[in-house]
């Protein structure tokens, strides 16, 4: 239960004895106490301020915590504070005795159903209380000038200043037209605080208010309130009584100033007039003045040295500013401006008389380090004196090297005036009394020591031992930079230890058959110590350290690129020991690139291996005929797409036809097997492989069937035996189609079977290597390997190294190695320079374009998220199971979270599906759905108008919810799930697109590829599925090649749901298939712990 003493430690004494006061004067109106949750009391009352205000208070008090959650107090002093205010304070004591009258309302209740506790107490929406004082507070000032007009920027505060050389007192009057003494300035910020009506006299009586206050007076202000609450506590004085402190304050006419307060007191001052008495020199006029003070410097030479005399005004150096009062101007110069000579002003006012005696022997240093400072700050006159008499001679260096033993580097170190050296290593009793440049021999010295880790000052020298690379940056910088302020003396020992460049390497390529052939020689190293340092090559490391003691540079880009090469293209230094080292020729693109992108390594290239690199980069250039029958059908970047396909297989190489969906990559590889049909010899093996999703597989048949009837094309379907007879009897012009549900099944059959050509569709179905549909694909024998695909990378990077694993196997290395060079670097540690090798890698076998640049003619298509707001009953809902699912994640540890992943998920399914339609999962559900709602006005609308519309939902569950309101209102339509056979799916696509039926419902999995719907503009997704790139392969079924009319998407969302959620994560984990491939993002139901958690904010 809440004490009174809690209050009194929560407000603090001050605020405490206030709240006391207001509330046994009974100022505490319409109080009000409800409770909203269990344990959770909502507190409001009105408190009257001083003068015609009136506050209103909210506050929240925990119970069961026994802690005050929030507060709030629409007074002014609430903002200046991190206390409560005395209002509160008074609330709060009314809480407390009200507690104890009606303990009956504070007793322990059982707890109802989830629903009833979530909506208890729920009251009228009104103005957030904070914002309610903001809005108050404003208007308050913002009608002074009406409600006050007499008042309104007319109150003046004349400020008095007594500052003497211990202290500072200052004294304020105000007023309009007769000025009255500021009588205590404790009560006067009370005041202000309360914005309350005092009077000062007769004919002074006003609200405390700024906007009272003349403009020229507002500074002053800010310093009293400022000065009054710094020294607020020192001038309390505190006394208890039973339950609660009483404050007394003393009343403060004259202010103390320490000197931070008298920095600010002149900074408020500013350049207006002011009456002060300064250093007791009587009460006169003062004004702040921005500018420098006269001082002035006379020096004396004397036969022993130089007399000075400094004529300097005394003043106060506060923290950002110094103020010298001479005559009326209290001048005011930046403290940090005076930093240069501020020792020298302190050293000078210690002396009464401002005089100060340099002997000869410390001129030099005076002459030459402190008097050019002095002159930019003294006005100097000089009598018998010249600074060059004094300067010490300008001095010479001799460093000598010596290497006495291995690994041991020794430095003496000399300055020369004429005739006289000085070993800078050695002790010297007072360097000052000799006439020698001190400073310039100190930074000599630390220049030079900066190379070595050891000294010895009994033998007058340094030493550098035990570090290699001190020794590397003294060989290849130190002795250079020496040579630039002196003489440098290297011992024959030391000479020895050369810096060598590194090697020089020429590089040889050549093509033979499908390999590459690589050679590497080098002049002036042998081939063992090469392949020694690129094996210990350490890009952060800028030398290899030979057994001879020398050293060989590896800060050239020679070598590096070298190492690089040899590290990416797997070579190990048993093969660099080999006159030629075989490759894969899917390498010779990327070998090319990095050797003329660096540009440090001679390479030489063979015929083959340019015509190779030629061609690739060339496609548009080759000489592919396109068949007759398709030249008018394709478009121009089909027939691109044609061509690169053709040289792909003309070289050897397999590839990613990777174009965005709905582009036609089905039209781009039938154009490719009627060409290589046509060109075939009659014994020519030209058998071909299909693999797509069991969806597909008559889409491919009859787009086949459409664009290339000659050719022969059969369907792997039927029983096992059918199918095993199928493949058997496959001719060498056959097309076989098949899926990958079948292929699995069928593999054993395709044992010995060899294709000149493999083309699986969808290549995202063996995104995970260790499935069988991605074993199956690999063991199928094929001499050209083509994966098609709009989404390479949906969630990781791994799904991209298994379509190449089919591709070209071997390519993207082994996947551990691919997973540790490339793969972890760029996820976890955001790396851009595996992300740029990968990306050169895979350039050459990557083909993909996007709607937006090759089909100008496409329709827009405009994307809409529309928000729906949970209410009543789904709302209750919805929280109830948020709730749940917060307290089970908060008690699941990370080794049980890793096994719950398949629960935890299916409540995230709930949570969806609960943002649907309640019914989803409760039978009994009567109440309305928000998305529901907004659904059938989209659907009215467009229907109404003409449209004809397409809606995916992931849940078939909702599709049939949809479908009884449909049916309902006489609205026709069509459905299409996973039940759904393939005739019937071929079907109903055709009579969509003919008749007049308006709706397509599909399952979003089912329907989402493969399907041309061109005859709909409007694609609404009912529900956010975690994968983008499934989402806009649904709406590409009616934003495609055939559309004429601006395709509109609506994606529904309710608001501060999941689905909201589910939105901002994915837009984070998109980024990585852009980076990669520009391509359409990534998703999935793969989250970790803290964004499950983030889900449910």
């Amino acid at each position: 239960m809440l004490t009174k003493e809690d209050i009194r430690f929560m407000a603090g004494r001050a605020f405490y004895a206030r709240g006391v006061e207001i509330y046994n004067s009974g100022k505490v109106k319409d109080f009000h106490v409800e409770e909203i949750r269990n344990h959770t009391w909502i507190i409001t009352a009105k408190v009257k301020g001083s003068g015609r205000y009136v506050y209103a208070v909210e506050l929240a008090y925990d119970s069961e915590m026994d802690e005050l959650v929030e507060s709030f107090c629409e007074c002014p002093a609430y903002y200046n504070y991190d206390n409560m205010c005395k209002h509160c304070t008074a609330v709060l004591l009314h809480f407390v005795d009200f507690e104890k009258k009606h303990p009956e309302r504070f007793q322990e209740k059982g707890l109802t159903d989830e629903a009833k506790r979530l909506s208890a107490g729920i009251r009228k929406p009104e103005t957030t209380p904070a914002m309610k004082g903001l809005l108050m507070k404003q208007f308050m000032e913002r009608s002074f000038s009406v409600t006050h007009r007499e008042f309104y920027g007319k109150v003046r505060l004349e400020p008095y200043l007594n500052w003497s050389e211990e202290t500072a007192e200052a004294e304020f009057h105000i007023g309009i037209s007769k000025m009255y003494v500021l009588k205590d300035v404790f009560a006067f910020r009370k005041h202000m605080m309360d914005m309350e009506e005092y009077s000062y006299g007769k004919n002074l009586k006003f609200p405390h208010m700024k906007e009272a206050f003349s403009k020229e007076s507002q500074k002053l202000l800010e310093f009293i309130l400022y000065w009054a609450g710094k020294n607020e506590a020192r001038y309390t004085t505190y006394a208890y009584y039973g339950y609660y402190d009483r404050l007394t304050y003393q009343k403060v006419r004259t202010m103390n100033l320490d000197g931070g307060e008298l920095e600010a007191f002149l900074h408020a001052v500013g350049q207006q007039e002011f009456p002060a008495n300064i250093f007791g020199r009587g009460e006169r006029e003062w004004h702040v003045k921005r500018e420098s003070p006269e001082r002035s410097l006379s020096l004396t030479g004397k036969e022993h040295g130089i007399e000075l005399k400094i004529s300097q005004p005394v003043g106060f150096m506060g923290e950002n500013d110094c103020f010298y009062p001479v005559d009326g101007v209290i001048y005011a110069e930046k403290t940090a401006d005076l930093n240069p000579i501020r020792d020298f002003m302190l050293c000078v006012e210690q002396e009464t008389d401002g005089t100060v005696f340099i002997q000869k022997e410390d001129a030099p240093v005076f002459c030459g380090q402190l008097l050019p400072v002095l002159e930019r700050f003294y006005r100097c006159e000089k009598t018998d004196f010249d600074a060059a008499d004094y300067l010490q001679s300008s001095a010479s260096f001799e460093i000598y090297l010596d290497a006495p033993q291995k690994d041991l580097i020794t430095c003496r170190l000399l300055a020369v005036y004429g005739d006289a050296k000085y070993s800078l290593y050695e002790k010297t009793e007072n360097p000052l009394q000799a006439p020698r440049d001190i400073f310039r021999e100190m930074e000599v010295e630390q220049t030079v020591s900066s190379y070595f880790n050891a000294c010895d000052e009994t033998g007058g020298m340094m030493a550098l031992s035990g570090d290699e690379d001190m020794l590397y940056a003294l060989l290849t910088e130190g002795i250079a930079k020496m040579q630039s302020f002196g003489t440098v003396f290297i011992s024959d020992a030391l000479k020895k230890m050369r810096v060598s460049s590194p090697p020089k390497v020429s590089v040889g390529i050549s093509l033979s058959g499908d390999m590459l052939e690589l050679s590497m020689n080098t002049e002036d190293m042998p081939m063992e110590q090469l392949i020694e340092i690129l094996s210990r090559y350490d890009r952060k490391k800028k030398y290899y350290r030979l057994k001879n003691g020398g050293f060989i540079t590896m800060e050239g880009a020679e070598l590096e690129t070298l190492a690089r090469l040899k590290g990416e293209l797997g070579i190990t230094d048993r093969q660099m020991r080999q006159e030629q080292i075989v490759l894969p020729k899917y390498r010779a693109l990327y070998l090319d690139g990095e050797l003329k992108a660096q540009r440090v390594t001679e390479a030489w290239r063979d015929k083959k291996f340019q015509e190779l690199v030629r061609n690739m980069k060339t496609v548009e250039d080759n000489d592919f005929e396109i068949p007759a029958s398709l030249e008018e059908t394709m478009r121009e970047y089909q027939k691109k797409g044609f061509l690169w396909i053709k040289t792909l297989k003309h070289n050897g190489f397999g590839g990613i036809l990777a174009d965005d969906m709905g582009l036609g990559k089905t039209l781009q590889v039938i154009a490719f097997l009627l060409s290589e049909f046509i060109d075939a010899e009659p014994s020519e093996n030209k058998r071909c492989l299909i693999v797509a999703p069991a969806s597909l597989v008559f889409n491919w048949r009859s787009e086949i069937e459409r664009f290339a009837p000659v050719l022969c094309v059969k369907t792997v379907t039927g029983t096992a035996d059918e199918r095993k007879l199928c493949i058997r009897e496959a001719g060498n012009r056959d097309i076989l189609l098949t899926s990958y549900d079948l292929l699995k099944r069928d593999i054993d059959c395709y044992a010995g079977v060899r294709f000149y050509c493999q083309v699986i569709d969808e290549a995202q179905y063996i995104k995970n290597h260790n499935t069988q549909a991605a074993r199956a694909v690999k063991e199928i024998e094929a001499g050209f390997r083509l994966a098609l695909t709009g989404t390479p990378v949906e969630n990781r990077l791994s799904e991209l190294w298994s379509i190449f694993d089919y591709l070209m196997p071997g390519f993207l290395y082994a996947y551990q190695r691919f997973r540790e060079d490339i793969e972890l670097p760029i996820v976890q540690n955001q790396e851009e320079a595996p992300m740029r090798r990968l990306q050169k890698m895979i350039a050459p076998f990557v083909l993909r374009r996007l709607k937006k640049d090759v089909l100008t003619d496409l329709p827009d298509k405009l994307e809409e998220n529309m928000y729906a707001g949970l209410e009543g009953e789904q709302q209750k809902l919805y929280d109830a199971h948020v709730q749940r699912m917060r307290m089970m994640l908060d008690k699941t540890s990370e080794e049980e979270f890793k096994t719950a992943k398949i629960q935890i998920l299916a409540e995230l399914t709930k949570l969806r599906q609960l943002c649907c339609d309640p019914s989803l999962l409760f039978e009994n559900y009567q109440a309305n759905s928000a998305k529901m709602d907004m659904c059938m006005d989209l659907i009215r609308n467009a229907v109404s108008s003409g449209h004809k519309l397409l809606l995916f939902s992931q849940f078939t569950s909702m599709l049939d919810v949809i479908r009884a309101e449909l049916e309902k209102e006489g609205i026709g339509y069509y459905l299409l799930t996973g039940s759904t056979s393939k005739e019937k799916r071929m079907q109903m696509v055709g009579q969509f697109n003919e008749d007049d039926t308006p709706v397509f419902c599909i399952s979003l999995k089912a329907g989402g590829t493969g399907l041309n719907l061109t005859a709909a503009d409007i694609v609404i997704h009912y529900d956010p599925w975690w994968n983008l790139a499934v989402q806009n392969q649904a709406t590409d079924r009616a934003h495609r090649i055939g559309q004429t009319n601006v395709v509109s998407v609506y994606k529904l969302i309710v608001k501060g749901t999941i689905e909201d959620n589910i939105i901002k994560l994915q837009e984070k984990k998109k980024e990585l298939a852009e980076q990669v491939l520009g391509g359409e993002g990534m998703g999935s139901g793969s989250f970790t712990r803290e964004e499950l958690l983030e889900l449910l904010q």
